[in-house]
């Protein structure tokens, strides 16, 4: 038992350090794709404020001197109020695909893991695609 034991845990510890580099890189890929979209999204956010700041002034200034500036300053609440939650709704429920996004690697290396072990305490030699592969 001890020879087996001794065998096992430099396996062990190459198989453990390999998953830490899977994960490494996949950490990597996730950061750059996430601060690559941040940075585009707070530059086109930062602009459409501009813009948005600029067509409300606009229209405060046409319906200044006529009955219906209260009306317009109302409007421009129930209008804002509606895109805030229209854009909200989507991102505050959950997305059946969205757990698939990051650690795609790290998932699969799993996967074939839990497998291989399944097959070596079942005795099976067969993989899901029907292939033979011996573990040992």
């Amino acid at each position: 038992m001890q020879a087996l034991i001794g065998r096992l845990v430099p396996v062990v510890l190459r198989h453990l350090d390999a998953y830490a580099e899977v994960v490494s890189e996949d950490a990597r890929e996730a950061t750059a794709f996430v601060a690559r979209r941040l940075i585009l999204l707070l530059i086109a956010g930062a602009c459409a404020f501009v813009a948005l700041l600029m067509f409300c002034a606009w229209l405060v200034i046409l319906a200044w001197d006529t009955p219906w500036r209260a009306w317009t300053a109302a409007a421009l609440v129930i209008l804002f109020g509606g895109v805030a939650v229209a854009l909200a709704w989507p991102a505050l429920r959950g997305r059946a695909g969205q757990d698939a996004l990051f650690f795609h690697r790290i998932r699969n290396e799993l996967s074939r893991d839990r497998e291989l072990i399944a097959r070596a305490f079942d005795g099976d030699e067969k993989g899901r695609n029907g292939i033979e592969q011996r573990v040992d």
